[in-house]
């Protein structure tokens, strides 16, 4: 059984779209995060707080949608898992923004950047696919990206744990950039099951 975005319930393809754009603002935040002095930093973590509460309130108007819809068991788990795979991506970014902040990462390593901007673009990539849900045969492209940028973050992930190893003399500060990074991977990962969710949404329409 195929989800099913159609006009006669967009109701469901708004509520999505909304909370997809939260994906971008987070990310575009995430980045801003990489520059400034400590305080700056610590009004956009609190911005980027306010864009995951704000996701969060969006994937609980998505469920209590569903709730109301007249719809299958497999769309109800389709749409579900589309919404809380991209609720997630925000909740991780949060925690990633939050751990700049405390870390107090004055400089953070050219790989941080590399990681944050895969974040980004697989950000624009989901939000490109979210009107494609009523027509699942163009999610294969978006479902395809997201997996590659996942693997791109799991050789960047690799390189800046290595050169932070290699050039990091300070205990703390290597322990710190090591949870970095798995944090910002977990940001990515986060993404993949969104184009999971999209693969699945695909194949049940093909």
């Amino acid at each position: 059984m195929a989800i099913r975005l159609r006009p006669s319930d967009a109701r469901f393809g708004d509520l999505l779209a909304a909370l997809s754009g939260r994906l971008g603002d987070g990310a575009q935040l995430l980045a801003e995060m990489l520059g400034g002095d400590f305080e700056a930093r610590a009004a956009t973590a609190a911005r980027l707080l306010e864009v995951d509460q704000n996701a969060e309130a969006a994937a609980h108007a998505v469920l209590r949608a569903l709730s109301a819809a007249f719809v299958t068991p497999f769309d109800r788990v389709d749409i579900y898992r589309v919404a809380w795979s991209m609720r997630m991506c925000t909740a991780r970014m949060a925690a990633v923004a939050d751990e700049i902040v405390l870390f107090e990462i004055e400089e953070p390593p050219p790989g941080v950047t590399d990681l944050v901007q895969l974040v980004v673009r697989a950000a624009e990539v989901t939000m490109q696919a979210v009107p494609r849900l009523g027509r699942p045969r163009l999610l294969v492209d978006p479902w395809i990206e997201l997996t590659r940028l996942g693997k791109q973050a799991g050789q960047a992930h690799r390189r800046l744990l290595a050169a932070v190893t290699a050039s990091t003399s300070d205990p703390a500060r290597l322990v710190r950039l090591t949870a970095l990074a798995q944090s910002l991977l977990r940001v990515v990962n986060a993404f993949e099951e969104v184009a999971h969710a999209f693969q699945t949404v695909s194949v049940k329409e093909g």
